[in-house]
């Protein structure tokens, strides 16, 4: 018998190949593409046969061209901006020169009109949002579109403050984790929004990012992308395809408008926000010339109605040009955007304020993208997909405050030592300038090629990108001996003497759609190699890692609507997703700490500084995260289901970690009134009876701390999400819905043991011991919620409007505190003295041992049981309330949102939304804390009108 190996088997195939594709009957498909209503061309179109990946688009005249498409059948879809989207399955066994397709324009008065997220029957798991879906929402960022995803809930409009996304999670996008928005990718028209090189912060010595203005270290700032200019959004949950990278929970596509789109103004108006938008697309004057297109948006936000002195201002922009040359034989798509945003989040002449002060928060952006792809039509090689493009933004942060206390002494120095310090005055007016200049440069190359040799069918991609981000700006600047509050411990610095952080990727994947009798299995398998910092392509500065991912979709049931069963298809995923540090994490502040070792106020004031230049992290690793998903679409007698279980577990996540060290310095002796001392080469030297002396002093240590970035953050996410669409009623022209989730959410806060100190007095002098305590600390979320839809669609009227009755069934957080087995750390003390580990006692405190600690000459002691009874040591025990990790519950909560959209003749639409329409909002009282609060939030409305010319 003859026995063929593996490798023998795949070399034969691509020797073959070549040969299989030449002897394939090849036909030419051509045809006409037309306004279904008017009969008119429609220019600018795009076709694609999918099985292919071959496209093309329509000229001037309407006409379209497939030249050699091999014999076989296909899917052919066709879409326009403003049109809704075509596709027909047909067969080819000849030349078709005459084939029409008719296109219908978007309006209500069509049978079929999708305003909700559209689930992604393919490998990944996604949700996609057309452009007539966006204006029902009514969204006025990107943010608010989260509210059509499975698990997510509607919030009302808020832009007072930063809107990030956070996929597969219970934070509100408006307060997300840092990592989970810093892990949510935004790609817009296929390039990145970075946010890396954001560095406006004031000291992340102290604090980390807490005194952080705008998201630096964080996600996007969503207020800074307009909906308007929008024309679909796909939300990828699941393990996305490995030409998307530097990211962990999920990416959001965004693809804008492109292409002849009639004159549209907009005006929105609710109770804290106005908005006006216009944009126009149209065709260049001559032949093939292209499109272009013009967006404008302005919107006004106030914080609070009662404080209109505080507010946040946007304009955006965007100029774009989009063509196809050589539409007859190998397209060229070539499309170019150029885009601007201005922000501003101030508040001045407020009359609570004082006349003189003056805050505010600018930032501005241009972006400049080029992309498109060249269909190549090789068996061996389909498309090169390209995309180059720049963002240069301009971040400004000014703050003028009065300053009022005690005439204390102002540090100045950048370096370690003694020196003469000034006096503040008790009351002084300071002035801080934020200046950041943050820059982002992408670059992508990616082709595929496509075979076919029987049944069996295979796409392939493969390519690179590489990524930019620095910094220009001047970075924290204030006068030293005027300094801000909250600038101690730090001094002015600047952001362009930061170097650019660089990365490289490759990837490849493989895609197979193998038939198995009347069944079909499709698996794609990808590779992602990332070098973060590169020397050269395998060599590095900072780290490589690869990501391998795969989906897979098993299709047991084809669509046939006369079963009982019409429909059943099982997914499966798994895929390792990264995201590198920020710069803010790469490069934080240099540690300043200054004692004051003599006080001869007014005349003489030393300090003793000592600056920490090594708190940047050399070991930071990327934020990883394995997410693993198994789910099943299936149609029973109508009814569309689709359910997903899912589990990740992000590692590595960044957090800042507070770091004790002690700080020796001097401490001179006091001298008495009538003394006029000097300070000369270290020494404080006074005249007594007109003798020189030196002044004596003592040798002090004292704890002090700065934070420290670390991979020291963990989430462990598990849960289900599920859609139903129970179809029609036709009698009322109603659709039924549901979607919801269950999120079972761990958050480890921190991983790794981590640093404490008890701020007394021991023995006269400062406490002697900084403790370590132990890590696997954070919080338990978990949230079952389901939102039941109707949606009535009256096309005679051109009018639809859906009702949700929005429901939280369960919602429970737990704070925790465990060891690496899961036991939990804090106990209680028993009648005869024992640790009573998890449990309570008579509502006795719980206590958490150190796992030791450092003494004043930083020498590491192990803790010892007894010393959680003895004096010093049993200060460092951690003590909490006897109900402190207990769990939290809330009641089931409920409201009502009502969406309405009306078409107003062919030129006008008209829309509404109300939040919380019955304003349910229950009064319930807290079990840990006795404190009552209000479930729900406020019932909130508003409306736009849009104009069509």
């Amino acid at each position: 018998m003859m026995r063929i190996s593996l490798g023998k088997t795949v070399l034969l195939i691509l020797l073959y190949l070549p040969v299989i594709s030449m002897a394939q009957k090849n036909y030419e498909l051509s045809g006409v593409v037309e306004n279904k209503e008017s009969k008119e061309k429609i220019v600018l179109v795009a076709l694609q046969i999918l099985e292919l990946n071959r496209w093309t688009t329509s000229d001037m005249n309407g006409k379209f061209t497939f030249e050699n498409v091999p014999e076989g059948k296909y899917t052919l879809q066709a879409s326009c901006l403003g049109y809704e989207k075509y596709e027909i399955q047909l067969t080819l066994q000849t030349n078709i020169y005459d084939f029409r397709i008719n296109l219908e324009v978007t309006s209500l008065g069509l049978d079929e009109v999708i305003i909700v997220a559209k689930e992604n029957t393919g490998l990944t798991t996604s949700s996609k949002i057309e452009g007539v879906a966006l204006e029902h929402v009514q969204a006025t960022n990107l943010a608010d579109v989260m509210q059509l995803i499975p698990g997510q809930i509607t919030l009302n409009p808020d832009m007072s403050q930063t809107n990030q996304i956070s996929i597969r999670d219970i934070n509100t996008q408006k307060d997300p984790a840092d990592n989970d928005a810093l892990g949510t990718a935004i790609i817009i028209d296929g390039t990145p929004v970075d946010n890396d090189a954001n560095m406006q912060t004031l000291n992340t010595t102290r604090g980390g990012t807490s005194q952080t203005y705008s998201t630096a270290g964080q996600g996007v700032d969503l207020r800074q992308i307009s909906t308007d200019n929008i024309e679909s959004i796909e939300v990828i949950r699941g393990i996305p395809s490995v030409k998307y990278g530097d990211l962990t929970t999920g990416a959001v596509l965004v693809k804008t408008k492109a292409g002849e789109t009639p004159l549209k103004a907009k005006v929105k108006a609710d109770p804290n926000i106005k908005q006006a938008a216009i944009s126009k697309g149209f065709l260049l004057a001559g032949n093939n010339l292209g499109a272009a297109n013009i967006d404008f948006d302005f919107t006004h936000s106030y914080d609070d109605l009662r404080k209109p002195a505080e507010s946040y201002k946007r304009i955006t922009g965007q100029l774009s040009y989009s063509n196809t040359l050589f539409k007859q034989n190998k397209p060229l798509s070539i499309n170019t955007k150029f885009g601007y945003f201005h922000t501003i989040d101030d508040e001045k002449n407020d009359p609570d304020q004082l006349q003189l002060e003056k805050e505010r928060e600018r930032e501005s952006g241009l972006d400049l993208k080029i992309y498109g792809k060249w269909a190549i039509q090789k068996w061996w090689l389909g498309n090169i997909s390209y995309n180059f493009s720049g963002s240069f933004k301009k971040q400004n942060y000014y703050n003028y405050r009065l300053n009022s206390g005690s005439s204390t002494p102002v540090p100045s120095s950048y370096s370690s030592g003694e020196f003469v310090a000034d006096i503040l005055p008790s009351s002084y007016y300071s002035e801080l300038t934020i200046d950041g200049k943050p820059y982002n440069y992408f670059a992508t190359v990616n082709m595929d090629s496509r075979w076919k040799i029987g049944r069996l069918s295979s796409k392939m991609i493969y390519g690179f990108d590489w990524r930019i981000s620095g910094n220009k700006g001047k970075g924290r600047q204030y006068d030293l001996t005027r300094p801000p509050l909250g600038s101690i411990s730090t001094r002015p610095r600047a952001f362009n003497d930061i170097p650019a952080n660089k990365k490289l990727a490759l990837f490849v994947e493989e895609e197979l759609v193998i038939p198995i009798g009347e069944t079909r299995l499709t698996t794609q398998f990808g590779l992602r190699y990332n070098n973060m910092l590169p020397k050269g392509i395998f060599s590095t500065n900072g780290y490589t890692f690869i990501e391998p991912r795969i989906n897979t979709a098993y299709n047991i049931i084809k669509l046939n609507r006369e079963k009982t069963v019409q429909h059943l298809t099982f997914h499966f995923g798994y895929g390792k997703t990264s995201k590198t540090p920020a710069m803010l994490f790469l490069y934080p502040d240099k540690a300043y700490f200054d004692r004051i070792s003599f006080n001869y106020y007014p005349e003489l004031i030393v300090i003793t500084s000592k600056v920490f230049d090594g708190i940047s992290n050399p070991d930071l690793k990327p934020m990883t995260n394995d997410k693993l998903e198994l789910g099943a679409d299936i149609s029973i007698l109508g009814v569309k289901l689709m359910v997903t279980g899912f589990k990740e577990k992000i590692r590595n996540g960044f957090n800042w970690s507070r770091k004790y060290y002690t700080m020796d310095y001097k401490q001179w002796h006091t001298l008495g009134p009538g003394y006029f001392p000097v300070f000369e080469n270290g020494e404080i030297i006074y005249n007594d009876n007109g003798a020189p002396q030196i002044l004596g002093f003592e040798s002090k240590t004292r704890f002090e701390y700065f934070d420290i970035p670390e991979n020291n953050y963990s989430v462990d996410k598990k849960g289900i999400e599920y859609v139903a669409n129970f179809g029609q009623l036709e009698q009322i022209k109603t659709n039924f819905s549901i979607d919801g989730a269950y999120f079972f959410i761990k958050r480890t806060s921190s991983v790794i043991p981590f640093s404490d100190y008890i701020y007394s007095t021991y023995q006269g002098g400062d406490y002697p011991f900084s403790s370590i305590l132990p890590g696997n600390k954070g919080l338990i979320s978990q949230r079952f919620n389901s939102n039941f839809k109707t949606t009535t669609h009256i096309p005679d009227l051109k009018m639809i409007f859906t009702f949700t009755l929005q429901t939280i069934w369960m919602d429970k957080s737990q704070s925790f505190w465990e060891d690496n087995k899961g036991n939990p750390l804090a106990y209680s003390i028993g009648e005869n003295g024992e640790r009573l580990y998890g449990q309570k006692n008579d509502g006795k405190k719980l206590n958490i041992d150190p796992i030791g600690f450092f003494d004043m000459n930083m020498q590491y002691h192990d803790w010892q049981n007894d010393y959680s009874f003895v004096a010093p040591y049993s200060t460092m025990v951690t003590k909490y309330d006897s109900d402190y990790f207990d769990q939290e519950s809330y009641p089931v909560s409920w409201q009502i949102n009502l969406k309405l959209t009306k078409e107003l003749g062919h030129y006008a639409n008209l829309s509404f939304f109300a939040n919380n329409l019955l304003n349910q909002r229950p009064l319930v009282k807290l079990s840990k804390t006795g404190i009552y609060q209000r479930m729900n939030q406020p019932a909130y409305f508003g409306a736009e009108l849009i104009l069509k010319l």
